[in-house]
């Protein structure tokens, strides 16, 4: 099974729906060149980055510097002196 299948299809989805714009009759371009869908785009943006300021960016930080402390001081420096006792001929595993 190909391993890019997703973005074929995501692709393919992308075109189709440019398609049926076309046939609408509706240019992307002129959608957003419309000062009002800019507008409400604006007001979205200012909206989710007021929500990710006030109440998002803390938790997801926390877990963030948790997650790269776990990886960081466990798994990559375990990783690292197996590599150095691989490279001094030991076995990294039996302690030799």
């Amino acid at each position: 099974m190909p391993k890019n299948n997703g973005f074929i299809q995501l692709v393919v989805i992308l075109i189709l729906f440019i398609i049926i714009l076309s046939l609408l009759g509706i240019s992307i371009s002129s959608v957003f060149e419309n000062k009002l869908v800019r507008d409400n785009f604006s007001f979205v943006w200012d909206w989710l980055n007021f929500i990710w300021q006030k109440w998002l960016a803390g938790p997801f930080w926390t877990v963030w510097d948790f997650g790269w402390n776990f990886f960081n001081n466990l798994i990559w420096s375990a990783f690292i002196k197996a590599i150095d006792a691989i490279k001094a001929g030991r076995n990294p595993i039996l302690n030799q």
